[in-house]
C-alpha cells in the first residue's frame, strides 16, 4: 500500500483535509497526517486522526517519526503540503526547519523523497515577489507545485478530486 504524509499548514483551507484524506484512503493509501502548530488553530487533530485512522504528528520526537517515513529508506512515497501556507512554503525553500512540516520537508528533500505543494493564501501574499521566488526555487528542487485556483481574492485549493488525480499520476 502506498504512503503518503500529509502536511496541513495553517490555513483555513485546512478545513478541507480531512475529506482528502479519505478519498486518499479510498484510493489504497496509507496516509499519516503532520500538522503545525497554525494547523492546530484551525482543524483538531483527533479530525485528522480519525480520517487517517492513524495519530496524528504534533511535533517531532525521539521516535524520529520524519526520519521514519521521509528519511533515507523512509516508508513514505510523496509528502503533500496541503494547504501551504507563505510562510511554510517560503521556509522550505530558505532551508528554515522550525516546524513539524518544515521537519518533514527538509527530510524528505534531503532524501531525494517526491514532494508536492498546494499553495492556500490570499492572492496579494501568493503575488509577493519574494514568495513566487520561493516557489521557484522549490520547483528547481524538483518539488510539484499543484497550481491553485484563484477566486475572490483568494488563492484556493484544486478541487479534492483533482488533488487524489495528481497524487496518483506523481507517484505512477
Amino acid at each position: 500500500m502506498p504512503c503518503i504524509v500529509i502536511g496541513v499548514c495553517g490555513s483555513v483551507a485546512a478545513v478541507r483535509i480531512p475529506e482528502l484524506v479519505r478519498e486518499l484512503k479510498r484510493k489504497g493509501f496509507e496516509v499519516n497526517c503532520v500538522m503545525t502548530e497554525a494547523a492546530k488553530g484551525i482543524i483538531h487533530p483527533n479530525v485528522l486522526e480519525w480520517a487517517s485512522e492513524k495519530p496524528v504528528i504534533e511535533k517531532v520526537t525521539g521516535a524520529v517519526e520524519h526520519v521514519k517515513l521521509c528519511g533515507i529508506g523512509g516508508k513514505a512515497d510523496l509528502l503533500l503540503i496541503c494547504p501551504a501556507t507563505s510562510n511554510t512554503i517560503s521556509k522550505i525553500a530558505n532551508g528554515i526547519d522550525d516546524t513539524t512540516v518544515t521537519t518533514f520537508a527538509a527530510t524528505a528533500l534531503g532524501s531525494g523523497k517526491k514532494i508536492a505543494i498546494v499553495p492556500a493564501m490570499h492572492e496579494s501574499m501568493y503575488k509577493n515577489p519574494f514568495v513566487k521566488e520561493n516557489l521557484e526555487k522549490l520547483k528547481k528542487a524538483g518539488v510539484k507545485i499543484l497550481e491553485p485556483k484563484i477566486e475572490e481574492n483568494k488563492v484556493k485549493l484544486m478541487d479534492n478530486e483533482k488533488i487524489v488525480q495528481e497524487v496518483l499520476r506523481l507517484l505512477k
